[in-house]
Parts: C-alpha cells; structure tokens; sequence
C-alpha cells in the first residue's frame, strides 16, 4: 500500500513537471533561458571549461602560451593533473591580472605603471634571461641603483632556474676570472677590515651588481646576434642620455644657478652652462659619453642595414656634441686617447686620418672651448688648485694607511681623509683612481686592479689577433673605450658612481664574450 502511494506521487510529480516545463520552454523566460545557454555554450568561456576549444582564439593562444611558461618555471610534480596544473597556473594568471588593476586603483597612476612594467620585467625576463640583460642596458642613466640591483638578482634568479637542471650546461671560465675574482676579495676584505663598515657594505653592492650582470652575460651569449643587440640597448640610452643633455644645455638654469664649482667663472668667463643630463655632474656624464662614443664607432663599421648604421653615426655624433658642452676637459681629453686606441687596434693609417681631422676640428671650435683647454694646466685655475690640494692630502693618507688601505668607500675614505687634509675642503674621494684604490685597498688593490686591466689588454691584442673583421672591430672600440676610461680616470675616480661602476664591468663582459666566440673557440650557433 505505502508503495502504491509513493509510485502515485512520482507519477504525479512528473506530470506536473512536464506540464510545468511545456508552459516555461514556451514562455518568454524560457526562450531567454535558451539563450543564455546557447550563448554561453557558444562563448569561449563555456568552451574552455567544457574542454571544447576548437577553433582557439588568439587570447587564448597567448593566454596557453603564458601557461606554459608558468607551469615550465613552476616546475610542478609529475603526480599533478593537467586539470590541476591548468588550474594553478590560470589562478596565478588571474592574481597577476587582479594585483595589476588593483595598482591603478590603490596606487597613483605613474606609481601603478612603474608596477605594471616591474610585473612585464619580471615575466620577460624569467622567460628569457638576456632580456634582463638588455633592459639594465637600456635604463643604466635612468634609475636609481636599487632598481639596477633588482634587476640584477632577478636576471641570475633566471639564469640559474634555467641551468640548474640541465647536465650538459657549462659555465664559461676565463683566465681573465682569477684576477678579477682577487680584486674581488681585496674589494670584500676591504669592506670587513673598513673603518665604516656598513657605510663600505653598501658600496660593495656597487662592484657585486656588475659582477652579477659579468657572469651572466658571459654565459648567456651564446650568438654574436645577442652581443650586438646588447650594444644597441647601450647605444639607445646613450642618444636619449645625449639628447636630453643639449637640451638642458640650451634651455635649462645656467651653472651659476646650479653649482659654481662647476667652473671658474673668473677663468672661464664665456662658459655659461655645462651639460650634465640625469648625471650628478658634468664630469661624470662626459665619462660615460667617452665610453658610449667610441662604443658607436665599433657598431658603426659592424652596421649590417643602412638605418643601423644611420643610428650609431647619430649616437656618436651627438655623444661627442655633447661631450664638448660638457665642457670637462678631462673627458675631451680621454676622448683623443680612446680614439688614438680605438684607430691602432683597427687600423694604424687611421690615426694618421684622425689626426688630420682633430687638428681640423680644434680650428672650428669656438672660443670657450679653445680658452677652457689652454686652462688643463694652470695652477691659477681653482679646479686645479683643488685637485692638487686634494692629491697632495690622499699621499698623505696613503703614508700611513698604504698597507691595507682604510675601507672601501667614500665615506671611510672621508672619514680619515679629513685629518690629513691640507686645505678646508673635505672630499669625498681622491679624484684620481690610482691614488683612490691604494688609499682604499692598500698597495695590493692597486696591483691587483693594475693586473686584472693588463690582461684585458692583452686579450685585446690576442682577439685581434684572431677573430674576424667583426670581432675585430667591437673589440678595437671596446679597448678605446677602456684606454679612455683610465686617461680620465688620472684626474677624477668614477668606480663610487653605480652607473659608471656597472658600465665598466659591462664592457669587461663584452671582452669575455669576444674572447669566447674566438680564442677559447666556444660553440657558436647561427
């Protein structure tokens, strides 16, 4: 009986929803029902949780690729469903998307764009390493040094990700690495025996970021084509360097407004203003214009389509514009002899051409130029006076302290410098690079640092020795650069300043790799 009952009301029951569900498929509600299902079964969306994707679209195409990359990194267990994977994978997608759209909301909007480029740097570079090593290329004047030190463990995280589980992956070792790792551990007993630790801690950061970027680019090269893009990436920051440099010139405060110790306003009357761009100080830009110009000449006889050739024909011709409304004599200076270099490891007949062209050049320049150079030696010029003060004080120093030096740094350098001192200015570093090393290193800095350049000279001679025409030319570019770096580094000291000090140790990477593509006679793939 209980049972006949139950099988009535199920009867029932579906009667009366057949009934129910005639009367809604043919209402109004129910044809909009219909459509919505039939929409979101049509959408990408259902198709994509219904696994029916046929017919992708090109979101989606990009979406799956960025998937891939998450879950390589992420590198899951093997026990892990595709379900699962697929799963976390978009879910950290979304994450990026959510923390993204937040930033514009929570943060002011150029705080929220720098984010949002930060998130694009870090997926970039993580997919691929050297796009870390091109972007510190690109914003090297630009940023601060903690961004440039980010940018630089980011960049190893990805190159040791990449080979940690590969067997067949060797490190490239060059002879160069054992003076260049002793200069290194000088650099940190230096800091640890410092009379201001933590002052010389946190410019040992300075040297280790460049030797991050060294180790990885040496590496990471592996084609001539990835060198060449790296000089492109330099080449671009120093034309917006040079450019935003002549237009400050030209229509920004004059040096009187700015810093008198500039210049000698007695001496130099016709000086009005001195270019100084996003550096702290002409002379530190006209280093980095002396590296950045003879760089570009290199690149302009490796130009392979007219329009490359166009951009480091403007680059080297608007760096050394530049460099003369820098007005540092120094740089001029160091300019010649990276160009005397740069012509007798190319070619001897060059140095008899550029010869000819400076001594054309000097009778075209104006009088403030001409006027200015006729001051490199007189002691009646207070920059002069200063630097000897200055240099006469650090040999003073050096007398006592010339074993092991007092510290990495300028302020452990400042902070003994002031008791020795010969007049009332209290500097910051030697001005001279030579007698800033043994005043921080003590005699076997300056040896070892003397040691680890002579042999970047030498391998310079080797590489041109033995490589091609291309090879030939960057590596005779890269050497001027250098010979210029240390001619202006007898009347200033560059290596405290993070844009110069990285720049140095990039250029010793592009040795290594020429070295690499020829003497060591590494695989190269085309």
């Amino acid at each position: 009986m209980q049972s006949t009952m139950i099988n009535l009301g199920k009867n029932i029951l579906n009667k009366t929803t057949s009934l129910w569900l005639k009367s809604f498929e043919a209402s109004m509600t129910g044809n909009f029902t219909r459509f919505l299902r039939a929409s979101y079964q049509e959408s990408f969306t259902g198709r994509l949780l219904n696994s029916n994707l046929a017919g992708k679209s090109h979101a989606y195409s990009l979406l799956q690729t960025l998937t891939a990359i998450i879950e390589k990194h992420l590198k899951l267990p093997a026990r892990v469903g595709i379900r699962q994977r697929q799963a976390i994978t978009y879910s950290v997608l979304l994450a990026l998307l959510i923390l993204t759209i937040s930033s514009f909301f929570l943060l002011p909007w150029e705080q929220a764009l720098l984010a949002l480029g930060a998130a694009v740097l870090t997926v970039a570079t993580l997919y691929k390493t050297e796009t870390g090593v091109y972007a510190a290329a690109l914003i090297l004047p630009f940023v601060p040094f903690k961004a440039l030190l980010g940018l630089a463990v980011l960049t190893l995280a990805s190159f040791t990700l990449k080979t940690a589980g590969r067997s067949h992956c060797r490190l490239y070792l060059s002879p160069i690495f054992i003076p260049l790792l002793l200069f290194f551990l000088v650099m940190f007993y230096a800091t640890v025996t410092s009379v201001s630790f933590l002052d010389s801690a946190s410019e040992l950061l300075i040297p280790v970021t460049g030797l991050i970027y060294l180790l990885v680019i040496v590496n990471i090269f592996d084609r001539k084509e990835k060198l060449d893009r790296f000089i492109f990436c330099l080449a671009v920051a120093a034309t917006i360097t040079a450019a935003y440099a002549v237009y400050q010139y030209y229509a920004g405060a004059n040096v009187v407004e700015l810093k008198k110790e500039w210049v000698d306003t007695v001496k130099n009357p016709d000086i009005k203003n001195r270019a100084y761009a996003v550096f702290e100080n002409p002379n530190l830009l006209a280093q980095y214009l002396v590296l950045l110009t003879t760089l570009s000449l290199g690149a302009i006889l490796n130009a392979v389509r007219p329009w490359q050739r166009m951009f480091f024909t403007l680059t080297a011709a608007l760096a050394t514009f530049c460099l003369v409304l820098t007005y540092s004599r120094g740089g001029w200076l160091a300019l010649v002899a990276a160009l005397a270099v740069f012509a007798l490891f190319k070619n001897k007949l060059l140095v008899q051409v550029l010869a000819i062209t400076g001594v054309t050049a000097s009778a075209l320049m104006p009088p403030a130029v001409i006027h200015r150079l006729s001051t490199v030696t007189s002691l009646k010029d207070t920059s002069n006076a200063y630097r000897l003060d200055t240099w006469l004080s650090t040999l003073s120093l050096i007398k006592t302290h010339w074993e092991t030096g007092v510290g990495l740094g300028r302020k452990a350098f400042a902070r003994v410098y002031y008791t020795h001192m010969i007049n009332s200015n209290v500097v910051p570093h030697s001005h001279n690079l030579y007698l800033q090393l043994i005043s921080e290193f003590g005699i076997l800095g300056l040896a070892v640092f003397c040691w680890l350049f002579l042999g970047i000279f030498r391998l310079g001679l080797k590489i041109s020795a033995a490589g091609n025409t291309r090879v030939k030319n960057l590596n005779a570019a890269i050497m001027g650069a250098l010979a210029g770096f240390f001619i202006h580094s007898g009347v200033d000291y560059f290596l405290w300043y993070y844009k110069l000090g990285i720049l140095l140790w990039l250029l010793v990477a592009a040795v290594l790799v020429l070295e690499k593509f020829t003497i060591r006679h590494s695989p190269e793939r085309n």
